[in-house]
C-alpha cells in the first residue's frame, strides 16, 4: 500500500535466505534452497512494490523459538553491524519491523529481526558505531521513526493500517495484490493464493522517534515528516545551499504536478515533456546541492525515478540476449543482440539516444557491430549487435558472491565484500 498507493520508496531487508526451511517444490535444501528462495522473493518483490532487496550475512540455521539462541549462533554485534550497514546504504526516513523482538514473534530468527531493528535505529546515526564502514564511503544516517508490527487492537498502538482498501488501478485490494506476490514464494507455500474480502487491519507501535511533539496516535507512517521535494532540506535539518537549489526544488515539484495533470491512461506519453523538465530540474538541484551528501542521495534517487517514469510512459524497453547456449567459457566468442523498442505514439529523436553499448567486466572484449540508434517512430525497434571475445583467463564463475564451507556455519563469507547486501552477484555485462 505504501508503494502502490502512496508512491513511497520501499526497500526490504531480510536477515536470512530461508536456507533451513522445507522445500515444497523440489529436493534442494540448505544453500540450494536459499538460492531458490532468493529468486522467488525477487519475483514477489515486484508485486509488493519493493524497490531494493537486501540480505545480511547470517544464514537460517533451523527452527528456533529462542531469541538468545539466535544471538548466540549469529553474534548479536554481527547482525547489528550488517543491519546498520544496510540502513547507512539505503538511508530510509522510517523503519518498519514486522516483528517485535520477543517471544510473540514465534521464532528466534524473527525475534532477532525485531530486536535488531530497534537497536539499529539508534546505532546507524552514531558515528562511534562501526566506524570502519566510513572508510568504504558510508556515512552515519539517523532514521526519523521506527515502528514494530504484530500489535493487537487492545494494546498500545500508534497506527492502524488496513491494506484491504480496494485499488481501482490494481483491480483488487493492496493486500490481495501482495498475497498474489506471496504465492510466487512457492518453495514455502506451494503457490497457494488465498485472497481475502473485507477489512484486515494491522496495528503498529512507534517505539522511537527523533521528531519532537509526535502524537500518541498517527494516521500514517510519515506523519510529522515533510516528504515534499521543496521541504527536503527542512526534513534533513540542513540550510538550503546557495546557488539555485531552492528554485530547482520548486521546479521539480511543479514538473511533477504538471505530469500528473497531463497523464492519461490512453496516452501516458503525454506527461513525458513535464517529466523531462523534472529530470532537468533534478540534475540542476544535484549540481547545486553538492555541499550536502544527504540531499544528493535523495536527489539521485529522484533522478532515477524520473528516468524510470519517462521510460514507463514511453513504453521504452531495452533488452539484451546472448547467442550462447548455456554458460560461456573462457576464450569463447559469441554475439550479444540488443533491441530498443519505442511503444509510444511519440517519435524518439536521434539526439535523445546517444548510444547503445555494453558495459562489461575485465576480460570481456566487446566490439560493436551493425545497427545504430536513429529517429525511432511509434512502434519502431532498433537492433544492434556486439561481437564478444572472452579472454582465456576471464573469471566467469556463476557462483554466488557469498558462501560457506559447511551448513554448520551460521554466517556466510563474502568472496567480494563490495557486493554486500545484494540478492545475487552483479552481472558481468550490462546493456545501456
Amino acid at each position: 500500500m505504501l508503494s502502490r498507493r502512496d508512491g513511497v520508496r520501499v526497500s526490504l531487508m531480510t536477515l536470512t535466505r530461508g536456507e533451513s526451511g522445507d522445500n515444497a517444490i523440489g529436493p534442494q535444501l540448505f544453500d540450494g534452497l536459499g538460492v531458490i528462495r532468493t529468486e522467488e522473493l525477487l519475483v514477489a518483490d515486484a508485486y509488493y512494490g519493493v524497490g531494493t532487496q537486501y540480505f545480511t550475512t547470517v544464514a537460517d540455521y533451523g527452527f528456533s523459538k529462542r531469541l538468545d539462541e539466535a544471538l548466540e549462533k549469529w553474534g548479536q554485534e554481527n547482525v547489528l553491524r550488517d543491519v546498520v550497514r544496510v540502513i547507512r546504504m539505503d538511508r530510509p526516513f522510517v523503519l518498519i519491523s514486522r516483528f517485535q523482538g520477543n517471544a510473540r514473534d514465534g521464532h528466534g530468527n524473527h525475534s532477532t529481526a525485531g530486536l535488531i531493528t530497534q537497536e539499529a535505529f539508534k546505532a546507524a546515526g552514531d558515528a562511534r558505531m562501526f566506524p570502519e564502514q566510513f572508510a568504504e564511503g558510508l556515512r552515519p544516517w539517523q532514521p526519523l521513526k521506527v515502528y514494530i508490527g504484530g500489535v493487537r487492537e487492545n494494546e498500545n498502538w500508534t497506527l492502524r493500517v488496513d491494506p484491504s482498501e480496494y485499488s481501482p488501478w490494481l483491480g483488487d485490494s493492496y493486500a490481495n495484490f501482495a498475497r498474489l506476490g506471496l504465492s510466487f514464494q512457492r518453495s514455502q507455500n506451494s503457490g497457494r493464493y488465498t485472497p481475502q474480502l473485507g477489512p484486515s487491519p494491522a496495528y503498529y507501535t512507534r517505539v522511537a522517534t527523533t521528531l519532537s511533539g509526535a502524537p500518541a496516535k498517527e494516521r500514517g507512517f510519515f506523519d510529522g515528516i515533510d516528504t515534499t521535494i521543496p521541504g527536503l532540506f527542512k526534513t534533513l535539518g540542513q540550510p538550503v545551499p546557495a546557488g539555485g537549489a531552492d528554485e530547482a526544488l520548486r521546479l521539480i515539484d511543479r514538473a511533477v504536478k504538471d505530469a500528473v495533470a497531463a497523464f492519461t491512461v490512453g496516452n501516458p506519453s503525454a506527461c513525458v515533456p513535464a517529466l523531462a523538465r523534472g529530470l532537468q530540474a533534478t540534475r540542476a538541484a544535484i549540481n547545486a546541492a553538492t555541499v550536502s551528501p544527504d540531499a544528493m542521495f535523495v536527489l539521485k534517487v529522484k533522478e532515477q525515478q524520473f528516468q524510470d517514469a519517462i521510460n514507463a510512459a514511453l513504453g521504452v524497453e531495452l533488452t539484451a540476449s546472448s547467442s550462447t547456449r548455456g554458460a560461456p567459457v573462457p576464450g569463447q566468442s559469441f554475439e550479444i543482440l540488443t533491441e530498443l523498442a519505442n511503444r509510444s505514439p511519440m517519435t524518439i529523436e536521434r539526439a535523445d539516444i546517444a548510444e547503445i553499448g555494453i558495459e562489461a567486466a575485465r576480460g570481456w572484449n566487446v566490439q560493436p557491430g551493425e545497427g545504430r540508434p536513429g529517429a525511432r517512430g511509434p512502434g519502431a525497434v532498433t537492433a544492434r549487435r556486439f561481437a564478444v571475445k572472452l579472454a582465456d583467463d576471464v573469471d566467469i564463475s556463476s557462483r554466488a558472491y557469498f558462501g560457506r564451507a559447511s551448513i554448520a556455519e551460521n554466517r556466510y563469507t563474502l568472496a567480494d565484500p563490495a557486493q554486500f547486501g545484494r540478492p545475487v552477484s552483479t552481472p558481468p555485462a550490462v546493456a545501456v
